[in-house]
């Protein structure tokens, strides 16, 4: 593989990411237009009477004359809703709240791949790392870094994450993080791991880091109409438990007063999803084929790598992990870090089964299953480890006091 090569496609699929931006971002336009320019000619007309009855059937029939409208004559619907000067507002609003959002979030991931780590939840690895795993995670780096004649990257520990993942992430090679979850680090086998980090690894070498982060900052601005509907709703950017519904307590939901405009900003923010998946599968699949043939090409151990796949098949949660801003970033990771889309054009990432054949010919498609780790665990060692240090410090606290009163 002529990685120099990979740098050239690297930036001429920079210019493919701002025509396929331009185009979902046409779409989002019509989508708010349409949703804005629709609610607002439901609200036209006053009712005969301010009463909630009257309301409510002047609301009905405005729906009523909308649809028909629709259904017989589309273009007198046009005429009706989609005003000249309302459109115009509505579009350089939509503009602006995109540009501003994609802007906070590019100037918020000017300092590199550590702020990306972070911003998911990690964890840096010390240089001198006390736990093994971690000093194993350490050393495999290292050795891919010299493999890949790249400077050694910033190393985190996703603790929280029980599923298998890892990601990449930074504008230059000198600002690069490569990030693991407790999962990864504690399941995987030394081959298997190292065949992650050299397809992390292939990543920052052929340039795809710096697309990817410019991609963060583009998908932020369609989604943070989400994260403020959010707020609005429940006080707190984070999407809700999947127990969390109109079917549970009040108490349990804890919805604020702001509730219904919450509603309104998510439903906007729906519409980019699918746009922002498809933006996100166009660029990303073929360059995680890329990168699965540069790790063998880095390890010389396609089994490795084809391990480590089959980890993740046969693992209940495979690579799906719990932080809320996992969408945001789903284009980073080595396999899909949320469950498979209904329709595969919309997937970041091939088919998990497809990679491991093409790895191992003679994969039969069937993934051993995996134990999962108890949940919590990151948590639950580290205050173990709290509890000996602590408990150490109380024994020579204890020694050191009554020393004094024995030898009295």
């Amino acid at each position: 593989m002529d990685f120099f090569d990979r740098q050239t496609h690297a930036r001429k699929e920079s210019r493919r990411l701002a025509w396929l931006f331009g185009v979902a971002l046409l779409a989002v336009l019509a989508m708010n237009n349409l949703v804005v320019c629709t609610l607002i000619a439901l609200f036209r007309d006053p009712p005969l009477a301010n009463t909630p009855a009257w309301h409510l059937s002047n609301l009905l029939a405005n729906a009523f004359n909308l649809l028909a409208l629709v259904l017989l004559h589309p273009g007198k619907f046009a005429t009706e809703v989609f005003h000249p000067h309302l459109v115009l507002w509505v579009s350089l609003g939509s503009l602006l709240s995109i540009a501003g959002g994609s802007w906070y979030k590019l100037h918020e991931l000017a300092a590199g791949g550590s702020v990306v780590a972070r911003f998911l939840g990690g964890r840096r690895v010390a240089a001198q790392a006390d736990d093994p795993d971690e000093h194993r995670l350490r050393h495999v780096v290292e050795e891919m870094a010299i493999a890949s004649g790249l400077p050694v990257p910033e190393i985190f520990v996703l603790d929280c994450e029980r599923g298998i993942n890892a990601f990449a992430a930074g504008h230059t090679h000198d600002d690069v993080a490569i990030g693991v979850t407790r999962g990864a680090v504690m399941l995987l086998g030394r081959d298997e791991l190292q065949g992650v980090i050299a397809h992390e690894f292939s990543h920052i070498l052929n340039g795809d880091t710096r697309l990817n982060m410019r991609l963060i900052g583009l998908a932020h601005g369609f989604f943070w109409p989400t994260l403020l509907g959010r707020v609005l709703m429940y006080g707190k950017s984070e999407a809700p438990p999947l127990a969390a519904s109109v079917l549970v307590e009040a108490d349990q939901l804890k919805l604020l007063p702001t509730a219904p405009l919450g509603v309104i900003l998510l439903f906007i923010g729906s519409f980019s999803l699918p746009f922002v998946r498809l933006i996100k599968s166009a660029i990303c699949r073929q360059r995680e084929w890329l990168a699965d043939a540069a790790a063998v090409q880095f390890t010389r151990n396609p089994a490795g790598l084809a391990g480590a796949f089959k980890q993740v098949g046969g693992l209940y949660k495979q690579g799906r992990l719990d932080t809320p801003h996992a969408e945001v970033a789903s284009h980073l990771y080595l396999v899909d870090c949320r469950d498979e889309p209904w329709f595969r054009f919309l997937a970041t990432h091939p088919p998990l089964a497809r990679r491991v054949t093409t790895l191992e010919p003679g994969f039969d498609g069937n993934f051993p299953k995996v134990k999962m780790l108890p949940p919590n665990q990151a948590e639950r060692d580290r205050a173990y480890d709290q509890f000996l240090a602590e408990s150490r410090m109380l024994d020579h606290r204890l020694a050191y006091t009554t020393a004094p009163v024995t030898a009295a």
